[in-house]
């Protein structure tokens, strides 16, 4: 009698129970993870900061910019979307605010854009 409580006997020749995965690298996150980059949106409210020397673009929530932003100047702020997108501030700067770079985490010039 065996001591296991198994119906099924194992294969002649082959392991007793097959080795398990603790993590399936192809299974859901595959089936339902978009893979068009381009579709993919941020919310309304939240505030992408584009960093100038790493050319990352890291999308944050309103309390983390604050976070983030407690030492810097703020020049200019972008506000919209996508083609509709304009430059409110002091200047018309490209990257319009000196802060840290949440991606690579150096004092730089970056560029907010709050999406509405």
């Amino acid at each position: 009698m065996t001591a296991s409580f198994d119906r099924v006997r194992p294969r002649a020749g082959g392991p007793a129970t097959p080795p398990r995965s603790l993590h399936d690298s192809e299974g859901k996150r595959a089936l339902f993870s978009s893979t068009d980059v381009a579709s993919v949106r941020p919310n309304i409210g939240t505030v992408s900061v584009e960093c100038s020397q790493c050319h990352t673009s890291t999308t944050l929530s309103p309390t983390a910019v604050v976070r983030a932003a407690v030492p810097s100047v703020l020049l200019s702020v972008g506000l919209g979307r996508g083609e509709r997108e304009s430059t409110v501030g002091l200047s018309r700067r490209r990257y319009g605010a000196w802060l840290r770079c949440p991606a690579c985490g150096r004092r730089t010039w970056t560029r907010l854009t709050l999406h509405v």
